[in-house]
């Protein structure tokens, strides 16, 4: 055989050996949230988000008890304290999480939860409206403000993130083998419950979720066929990424319906679900047997004294429609 019939032969060999190593990316598209793929000229449908079952059960709950129906809470700015910022990668913001729109996941979570969600958030809109209205609509504006002040003002905000190691494997034998890699996020949010006026703190929740990030496949470097061979190098993985902006939507709207399962008027099944989501686990494993009850919601410290003998509860009234509706202790005296 001559050198350009070789030539021809061992291009031909390399060209099927690529086909046949290519071969397994044909059946893959871009996967996308309901486990489906479409592929790359598909658009993805879009879908309707909520908070995860357990949270929107809890939720929902609370709104069914009609206990919350008539307070109004005032929805503050969200804030990022975490000081992580990023502008390494293509398209990036700058920002690792959302930022002020996270305070709409803590409107739907009171919305949902059957209390009356005030904007306190997006203040740029009413301002223009005050400014190019006049005067007249200036003060008919805050009339209406001021006859409708918030029973409560609830704030969220990111308080940390950090990011976190695992285990990272990369064996080969005979320039064949797999590799491993698994790495994360920890993220965590608090909520705080205030009464305007006196701006007394009615309840605080910390909350941390974690996120993952992992990379597995296969890697080849080795010498194939006879004589010199032909040198194969490359890799077949797969990459899953947990969404961590996606995952701060449960995180916060657990934490709010923390501080609400806080008020005494909120009834006890209702606040267990909400202690069952917080501690999953412990409720597993404890599931044979009787929960205990959190004492007047579970924000109280170990120097807090210990809460009065419960009476057997009512149905739960209407908070009022005015002055001090709603008010955790003053609904604990109405109710005894």
């Amino acid at each position: 055989m001559s050198g350009a019939a070789q030539r021809g032969a061992g291009f031909g060999a390399r060209v099927m050996m690529l086909a046949a190593l290519s071969l397994p990316l044909a059946a893959c598209g871009i996967p996308y949230g309901s486990g489906n793929r479409v592929t790359l000229s598909e658009a993805p449908p879009s879908a309707q988000s909520t908070p995860s079952e357990g949270i929107m059960q809890a939720l929902t709950c609370m709104r069914d008890s009609h206990v919350l129906n008539r307070i109004r809470f005032g929805i503050a700015v969200h804030s990022d304290g975490t000081g992580k910022s990023s502008y390494g990668y293509e398209g990036a913001t700058g920002s690792f999480l959302p930022q002020g729109t996270a305070a709409i996941w803590a409107s739907e979570a009171v919305i949902r939860a059957g209390g009356l969600s005030m904007n306190y958030y997006e203040l740029n809109t009413e301002r223009a409206l005050r400014q190019f209205g006049g005067a007249s609509l200036d003060s008919a504006l805050a009339t209406q403000q001021q006859t409708r002040v918030p029973n409560f003002i609830i704030s969220t905000a990111f308080t940390a993130l950090d990011f976190i190691g695992g285990p990272s494997v990369d064996v080969r034998a005979g320039g064949i083998g797999p590799y491993y890699n698994v790495r994360g996020a920890s993220l965590e949010v608090s909520a705080e419950m205030y009464r305007p006026g006196d701006r007394m703190t009615m309840a605080i929740s910390s909350l941390n979720r974690q996120v993952f990030y992992r990379d597995a496949g296969v890697g080849v470097a080795r010498l194939f066929g006879k004589g010199k061979g032909e040198l194969v190098t490359g890799t077949i993985g797969f990459t899953d990424q947990q969404r961590l902006q996606e995952a701060t939507r449960d995180v916060i709207a657990l934490a709010v319906a923390d501080v609400l399962a806080s008020m005494p008027i909120v009834p006890d099944d209702c606040r267990q679900m909400v202690e069952n989501l917080k501690a999953n686990h412990k409720a597993k494993a404890n599931e044979d047997r009787p929960q205990e009850r959190p004492a007047g919601g579970s924000h109280k410290g170990p120097e807090a004294a210990p809460a009065p003998a419960q009476t057997p509860r009512n149905p739960a009234p209407q908070a009022p429609v005015s002055g001090d509706q709603g008010v955790p202790d003053k609904a604990r005296r109405n109710r005894n």
